[in-house]
């Protein structure tokens, strides 16, 4: 007898192109949308930020690093970008801590208070950032009730409009609901086990949460932060209504040299610049997320 050695059918050609390209046409959508709406717009961006103005001739074309010469030698951009980042900064450590304990409060909490809390965390995104800057406008003015308040217990010289305190007021409202989700999420995907077996062991509730509970929500805390940060610091209108022109950050410093001043090249030098340091705290949230999980 002769056995018949069968060899495996290698599958066709044809067969292994049709999946790639059914991911290619789905993911096109997408790929124009982000030429479109990001990578054309930042090359402009770019290429106005090394063009040259001057008052008499406005913007022409050439290649120069003067706008950002103009940045790092002028002491009041350096001011400004403190500024930016401090208010940044300031809106993430209270929204954190306003939205942990808000967080846990939803994840710990009796399951009849779930919804409400939401409600709470994500009715402020429903609304225009427009309609709710306007409201503290009216809140922290003059004649508002947190100034009066103020004024009836002897705080009179402390004032909430066309200040930081009022900026920072305003963004902590339009953005910590990022925090507080982040945080939910991350508290919602920890096993409960291992609290239970530490509480089993002896640790006091204190202790079940430094140790325990915290660590393995750093994820979501530094996610949150991370969001909370980089919006807040690239937000235009919080800080042109409660500034009141007063409080200037990067953003408004922008939108001024773009319409008034037509200085789309110091404009857009900003604008690099805003995104760099929005790349460099993005990466720096990765490393630190990356380090804590390795740990």
């Amino acid at each position: 007898m002769t056995a018949t050695l069968t060899q495996p059918i290698a599958p066709s050609r044809t067969r292994r192109k049709a999946p790639s390209r059914r991911v290619l046409l789905l993911l096109l959508p997408m790929v124009v949308i982000f030429a479109v709406g990001f990578a054309v717009p930042l090359y402009f961006v770019v290429r106005f930020s090394l063009e040259h103005f001057d008052a008499a001739d406005g913007q022409t074309w050439g290649f120069t690093f003067d706008q950002f010469l103009t940045i790092f030698t002028t002491p009041l951009y350096g001011n400004l970008i403190l500024r930016t980042l401090g208010l940044a900064l300031a809106t993430t450590v209270i929204s954190a801590v306003i939205g942990y304990p808000l967080a846990l409060a939803i994840t710990r909490g009796p399951r009849r208070l779930r919804g409400p809390l939401m409600a709470v965390v994500t009715i402020p995104m429903l609304t225009s950032v427009v309609v709710k800057t306007f409201g503290w406008q009216v809140l922290l003015s003059s004649d508002g009730f947190l100034q009066r308040t103020l004024d009836a217990v002897g705080l009179s010289s402390v004032k909430l409009i066309n200040t930081s305190t009022g900026v920072v007021l305003g963004l902590v409202h339009t953005y910590f609901p990022f925090m507080v989700i982040s945080l939910v999420a991350a508290l919602s995907a920890l096993d409960r086990r291992t609290e239970e077996a530490a509480a089993a062991l002896g640790s006091p509730p204190g202790q079940v949460f430094r140790r325990v509970t915290f660590p393995q929500s750093l994820d979501g805390l530094a996610a949150g932060s991370a969001l909370t940060f980089v919006t807040s610091m690239s937000a235009l209108i919080t800080p042109q209504m409660l500034g009141g022109g007063k409080v200037s950050t990067i953003v408004t410093v922008i939108y001024q040299q773009a319409t008034t001043a037509q200085n789309w090249p110091l404009a857009s030098a900003l604008g690099v610049l805003l995104l760099v340091i929005t790349f460099v705290i993005l990466s720096l949230q990765t490393w630190a997320v990356r380090r804590a999980t390795r740990g």
